[in-house]
């Protein structure tokens, strides 16, 4: 990463700071739209095993693309951990969140490598909840940066990572997982990824985890260029699809179309020097924009 747009650093957050109740067996405790929602790590086989079901489920991928319980059974000992989400008296999570410790160029880093909500739980924002969760408890073990991929074509990812997490991104990698990776989900296409950074020591970080910073609106923004390449303005706009599981289901090639054709827009950006760090969608017009900055020098 270049560099995050504000890296003035601030004490790190707890999970008490993020509205979460620590339970006496370990666990969380946080209402979360009108539920009460309660979240805990996994760790035995026997309990990790209904989340190779969900990733089935929500993604849709096959037995060999799955995370496997008898891998995930190891995450504890790299650091990292799997945080499920648990409503009522339910036994079955309905969300989890993966995530392995490690190092980048000699720094600690949580790499947080799958969330997965079931979609009758979405609506409240229980993705996000995991998110802050994990990020709580990457900063008490020690890892001062999380790290993950997303699937640059989804407005709904972008809208999660970017305006409500504060994350940043100015890395692209080309069908990541392969062409029949979640073929139900993604229709075939090449698994492109946006790689995102998020540096949890960071004040834009925390302001957004705490709600002190309200999310971009098109009329903050209506001013920006479109992103050409060459341009020298320090913002610039890209439009993304504001829907692709529709497109995904109507019309397979346009779906394609579209990410050759944010492939090459976001790496020519990001070897120009910009970062995304911003999304915006204009819901009454269908529309949906990456907001790319310029990057200081490292």
């Amino acid at each position: 990463m270049r560099g995050a747009p504000n890296p003035t650093a601030e004490a790190p957050f707890t999970a008490a700071d993020l509205g979460f109740s620590v339970l006496p067996d370990g666990g969380w405790r946080k209402p979360v739209g009108d539920r009460l929602v309660a979240f805990r790590p996994l760790r035995r086989l026997p309990e990790l095993i209904p989340v190779e079901a969900l990733q089935r489920e929500v993604f849709g991928v096959s037995d060999r693309d799955l995370l496997a319980a008898s891998a995930l059974v190891t995450l504890p000992e790299t650091g990292g951990e799997v945080i499920a989400a648990f409503v009522a008296a339910a036994p079955e999570p309905v969300g989890f969140v993966v995530g392995w410790g490690g190092y980048r160029e000699g720094r600690p880093i949580l790499v947080s490598d799958m969330l997965g909500v079931r979609a009758t739980a979405r609506a409240a924002g229980l993705g996000a909840e995991l998110k802050k969760l994990q990020a709580a408890v990457a900063l008490e073990r020690g890892f001062p940066e999380m790290t993950w991929t997303v699937d640059p074509l989804r407005a709904a990812n972008a809208r999660l990572n970017l305006e409500k997490l504060g994350a940043v991104a100015d890395r692209y990698e080309v069908d990541r997982y392969g062409g029949g990776y979640g073929a139900g989900l993604y229709g075939g296409l090449p698994t492109d990824r946006l790689h995102l950074t998020w540096p949890l020591h960071d004040r834009r970080v925390r302001d957004r985890l705490l709600g002190r910073t309200r999310p971009i609106v098109p009329a903050d923004v209506s001013g920006l260029p479109r992103y050409a390449p060459g341009l020298a303005a320090p913002r610039a706009l890209v439009p993304l699809p504001a829907d692709i599981d529709r497109l995904l289901a109507d019309d397979l090639d346009a779906a394609l179309r579209w990410r050759l054709a944010l492939r090459e827009t976001l790496r020519t950006a990001f070897d120009e020097g910009y970062a995304v760090t911003g999304f915006v969608a204009d819901r009454a017009l269908g529309e949906a924009t990456y907001v790319l900055e310029r990057m200081p020098a490292p």
